[in-house]
């Protein structure tokens, strides 16, 4: 394999200095290029194209995930984002990072990382794994300017990218690692967890009424108790799913009332 040719993004230099100092040990890692601002870093990760990048998510002017959407799916790397915040994982993986370093990290998660990175990048699966990334790029393109949820959801099949809107989904289910996006009388598969599809979703229009599923809210047509606090939910299609009795909560959030 060549060597990983990587950019590192972020605005304390002592930050920049410790990762380009922890490559530089890594033999067939080629650090190309480093950056201070989100700016900066779309200039360099435009004309130097690298394999790999380490980009931190907080930076003044813009942001690491302002970075990511302001690139095209071709122009993306394979990114790992550093954050001295953990609140920030979960924005870092919905970004499609492969990974990400909490700061301070010790050499050892930094090799972690890196040796992710590696697979990655060696994976004969790499084709298909940059379609993914593709797909989450333009995904960004169709989250609404003003709410932040996204509007539309970008699905990969066959090498094609096709999109969804969310008002049209009538309910998703949850299939292992994947999600069925139920749309009328096609179902759609969709790389995501429950938790981590609905944590992009307006809370007004989608709520989780079992561990694995959630209701489009205009859809509902009627609820019918049941035993043990659990009610069945009726969709306006006909579609009957449980509203379990650990979510009811979350549904009288939606409702502003009891049930």
């Amino acid at each position: 394999m060549s060597r990983i040719r990587t950019v590192v993004v972020d605005d304390e230099k002592p930050a920049r200095v410790r990762l380009t100092e922890l490559l530089q040990r890594e033999a067939d890692v080629e650090v190309v290029g480093t950056a201070s601002d989100g700016l900066e870093a779309i200039d360099i990760l435009r004309r130097v194209k690298p394999d790999l990048v380490f980009l931190d998510v907080q930076m003044p002017q813009l942001d690491g995930l302002g970075v990511l959407r302001q690139l095209m799916p071709e122009e993306l790397p394979v990114t790992i984002m550093v954050t001295a915040y953990d609140k920030y994982a979960i924005q870092a993986f919905d970004a499609h990072a492969i990974d990400y370093l909490l700061k301070p990290f010790s050499d050892q998660r930094f090799d972690n990382a890196i040796s992710r990175a590696r697979r990655f990048l060696a994976s004969a699966d790499v084709h298909a794994q940059a379609e993914e990334l593709s797909a989450a790029a333009e995904e960004r393109r169709n989250v609404d300017a003003q709410s932040g949820y996204l509007e539309r959801v970008a699905l990969k099949a066959n090498g094609c990218i096709t999109f969804i809107d969310v008002d049209a989904v009538d309910w998703i289910e949850a299939a292992g690692v994947y999600l069925y996006l139920h749309a009328g009388p096609k179902s759609h598969l969709y790389r995501s967890s429950v938790t981590q599809l609905l944590q992009r979703l307006d809370p007004k229009r989608f709520v989780r009424i079992h561990r694995s599923a959630a209701i489009n809210t205009s859809r509902i047509r009627e609820l019918r108790s049941l035993s043990h606090g659990d009610f069945a939910l009726t969709l306006k299609d006909g579609t009957e799913l449980t509203l379990s009795r650990a979510y009811r909560a979350h549904l009288e959030v939606w409702l502003r009332q009891p049930i």
